[in-house]
């Protein structure tokens, strides 16, 4: 009789092992491998594995073969810090099973409580929640069932939550379930608090911790030395040099975002930015556009260091040096994710640059290596409107019935630009938003007779950065009024 050998070696639901060919898994990677048969054995855990590993099936695959899904409860709550991973490892767990018994909910931030209600009361299998979410809608609508049959809590990117005070958000919630509960926490880096702070709450506990250097292995790390105030010359002549289609760029701060994105396009680069101040039907487009190709450079925040899951990222490229160790390890873990090579480049300048680097590799235990690129002086202020894109507000949206199709087709129809150079459209209810080169803008606006889209008028104008913060504010001021007002 021959030995089992793959995935098929553990208890896994026979639905599970025929989804996993058509997701491309073959063997399980380290991860798989350690806490599979551990996750089985109903073992509490503390797994610190790098990005790119494959932790979301490491406990995804044993968790729905353990699942009751005949029982329309739920059975598994996974308590995520971040939009994006619990839309990512709701869509993940759904994969991982090749029938339609398994119902995944989410309860996330950006639709309104009763939506998240709903999801909470439709009793989906599995429910993936950021913790303040849940408790601010069971405050509006208490449901003590929903604890009755949770046998499973899984913390991704435990990290994050503990730096956020999550240690009373988790206190409470374990008052709610059952003493005989399988908790287990996952994430790039858990520091010794941390896990101190686990292991004081959760007995018995396991930990299983991989290194950095054997699951980075298939990056390539190299540096670029740049002189003071001239970043953006050098970052424009290493995508050049090196020529690098297409990369995720980090940057520390918002403006810095901005100003990076706008330089880019101004050298006529397909650019964009992405940070968490955007609205998450936005971020969600952008998102789209450069997984399909028509962003080539990804401008963000270390937001996007959790829970974006870009497979094929081939290059990332850090505009500085983030001041912790852990925020440069969910960076660089980015490229280079199952299996497949990445590279990472530092532009590093400065006092304290170096030094961080240096410190960062001797702990990653890999080496990295300097690239000699020349800046690349564009002047900006000269570059025809060809190349310069800007964002443009136009003033009818969903509530007038206006879809993307229809948006295009007026920017056609009114320029002379091709589908190809318009970019990423956000519809919201009273308006849209547009990227396109400036030419578009001035050609639309030179135009002489009324302005109509679907037989209604139409402003366009350009849309500023202010105009985006001041709403972000006040999104951020509605919500306060909201909790103010329970």
């Amino acid at each position: 009789m021959s030995q089992k050998s793959g995935f098929e070696r553990y208890e896994l639901d026979e639905r599970v092992l025929e989804s996993l060919p058509g997701l491309g898994f073959r063997r399980p990677t380290e991860v798989q491998h350690k806490v599979i048969p551990l996750f089985i054995q109903k073992k509490n855990l503390i797994v610190e594995a790098p990005t790119g590993t494959g932790k979301t099936a490491a406990y995804g695959l044993p968790l729905i073969s353990r699942l009751n899904l005949l029982k329309r409860s739920t059975q598994a709550l996974i308590l995520v810090p971040t939009r994006e991973l619990a839309l990512q490892v709701a869509a993940s767990l759904r994969s991982f099973y090749s029938g339609t018994k398994l119902k995944v909910g989410v309860v996330m931030g950006g639709v309104s409580m009763e939506e998240s209600f709903e999801e909470i009361k439709a009793s989906p299998h599995v429910l993936v929640v950021i913790p303040g979410r849940l408790r601010d809608v069971l405050a509006q609508h208490p449901r003590d069932y929903l604890w009755r049959d949770i046998k499973f809590l899984i913390i991704d990117e435990g990290d994050k939550l503990m730096e956020q005070g999550f240690q009373r958000e988790f206190d409470l919630l374990r008052e709610q379930l059952s003493s005989r509960i399988q908790i287990c926490f996952f994430s790039a880096t858990i520091s010794s608090e941390s896990e101190a702070m686990i292991r004081e709450r959760v007995r018995p506990i396991m930990t299983v911790r991989l290194s950095p250097r054997e699951m980075l292995r298939n990056i390539k790390f190299g540096f670029v030395k740049v002189k003071k105030g001239q970043r953006h010359s050098y970052l424009v002549g290493l995508l050049k040099q090196q020529e690098i289609g297409k990369a995720l760029i980090f940057c520390g701060r918002r403006e810095q975002i901005q100003t990076t994105v706008g330089f880019l396009r101004n050298c006529g680069m397909r650019a964009e930015a992405y940070y968490g101040n955007q609205e998450q039907n936005e971020r969600a487009n952008i998102l789209r556009r450069f997984k399909e190709d028509h962003i080539d450079y990804l401008v963000a925040s270390d937001l996007a260091a959790r829970g974006l899951d870009i497979p094929e990222l081939p290059n990332i490229i850090n505009l500085n040096i983030p001041p912790e160790y852990e925020y440069y390890l969910h960076r660089i873990g980015r490229t280079g994710r199952a299996g497949r090579k990445g590279r990472v480049f530092n532009l590093i300048g400065g006092i304290q640059e170096p030094g961080r680097q240096k410190a960062y590799h001797r702990e990653i235990g890999l080496p990295i290596r300097e690239w000699e690129v020349r800046p690349e002086h564009v002047d900006t202020a000269k570059t025809s409107e060809d190349h310069k894109w800007v964002k443009y507000h136009f003033s009818r949206g969903k509530r007038d019935k206006v879809g993307k199709g229809d948006i295009v087709g007026f920017i056609l129809n009114h320029s002379h630009l091709e589908a190809g150079q318009i970019g990423t459209i956000t519809i919201y209810d009273s308006y849209s938003i547009v990227d396109m080169p400036q030419r578009g803008f001035s050609e639309i606006s030179k135009l002489e007779v009324p302005l109509k889209i679907k037989g209604k008028s139409l402003k366009v104008r350009k849309y500023q950065l202010e105009e985006q913060e001041k709403k972000a504010q006040a999104i951020k001021r509605l919500k306060v009024d909201r909790k103010r007002r329970k």
